[in-house]
């Protein structure tokens, strides 16, 4: 059965996932699949305690779905599931509300990718060349005809589409995070 993705597209949802960390907690629970708060802590390397005004902001936005199980041996606990997969996010650029809203959230992805980054260098596995390489960041401008830039964005749609296939831990899978930007150059002169 294929995953029914989920939209983001109320201002509560956009303005609750830039708060800085709380995609963090998404990726993990989207990862990982349903969890509990310690689950999600151990992941993402913080603190529970630090977690669950953020798990709740999130609930309480419906980007975070909340059930109680019962564990064998344990009392009841709350776990955590997305309510649908993929999460997408639905720029809306019509107000300067949302487009600051859009602005912060794509900051925030782009500090957490840094991040991420800079945590890789200090790891033993980073790989930084070759086909399995891991460990990679780059910067590019060019000139492209509305046709180069629909095949920029299959291509990355494509790339995004290995990242969701590839959601379970079974097998050799590690995880590895991915972020990118693409815009549009201010004050290029067509030549």
């Amino acid at each position: 059965m294929k995953a029914k993705p989920y939209y983001v597209t109320a201002m509560p949802q956009l303005l609750a996932l830039a708060a800085p960390g709380r995609e963090d907690i998404i990726d993990a629970v989207a990862i990982q699949g349903p969890c509990t708060v310690p689950e999600i802590a151990r992941f993402v390397g913080r603190s529970h305690n630090s977690l669950y005004y953020h798990v709740r902001a999130l609930r309480d936005c419906g980007l975070l779905v909340e059930s109680v199980v019962q564990r064998e041996g344990v009392k009841t606990t709350s776990q955590y599931d997305l309510p649908g997969r993929p999460i997408i996010v639905k720029y809306n650029l019509t107000t300067a509300r949302t487009r600051r809203a859009v602005v912060r959230l794509g900051r925030t992805r782009l500090r957490s990718g840094e991040r991420g980054f800079v945590r890789a260098c200090d790891l033993e596995g980073a790989i930084v060349d070759g086909p399995h390489r891991n460990l990679w960041a780059a910067h590019w401008k060019g000139w492209l005809t509305d046709e180069d830039l629909a095949e920029a964005n299959r291509l990355l749609i494509e790339l995004v589409d290995v990242f969701r296939h590839g959601a379970d831990a079974e097998g050799d899978r590690k995880p590895i995070e991915l972020t990118f930007a693409i815009a549009p150059v201010g004050g290029a002169v067509n030549v």
